[in-house]
């Protein structure tokens, strides 16, 4: 039974990320870790830190549903901290196979906004992939036709 984590951003890139490790989790019977990532608020974001929590487990909680409806076992966790850290370190204590997550977001805007907010998922993805002991799917977004 694998034990495949999914790091759940609200983000339609790891929706994505989320189906393909779901399609994975149900043909193999593994299990699949949602984990949500909270970045370190700045001193004036504390007092929004409330807020910010609960749209993370929201997301979590609809991350959680969609792989109940089709059977799969579930864990959520929400940590907080430097993005590629808390991945590579959760995969290793709950003792995962293989981790899945998106792919950078490809407009100029997007990753002006990534950079600024600090999600830089491409440099991430490729930090988890050095710093993992196991295998990591970067799944990238469905493309139009």
């Amino acid at each position: 039974m694998p034990r495949l984590l999914v790091v759940v951003d609200g983000t339609a890139e790891a929706a994505v990320a989320l189906d393909k490790a779901m399609d994975v989790a149900a043909a193999a019977n593994g299990e699949l870790i949602l984990l949500g990532v909270e970045r370190e608020p700045s001193a004036w974001e504390r007092h929004r830190r409330k807020r910010l929590h609960g749209l993370v487990n929201e997301m979590l909680a609809r991350a959680n549903s969609s792989a109940a409806a089709r059977g799969i076992r579930t864990s959520t966790r929400v940590e907080q901290g430097d993005k590629a850290d808390v991945i590579t370190q959760i995969a290793g204590q709950e003792r995962c196979d293989q981790i899945f997550v998106a792919e950078a977001r490809s407009t100029f805007t997007d990753r002006l906004i990534s950079a600024f907010t600090a999600a830089c998922t491409g440099r991430i993805a490729e930090r988890i992939i050095s710093d993992s002991g196991v295998p990591v799917t970067v799944v990238a977004p469905k493309t139009k036709r």
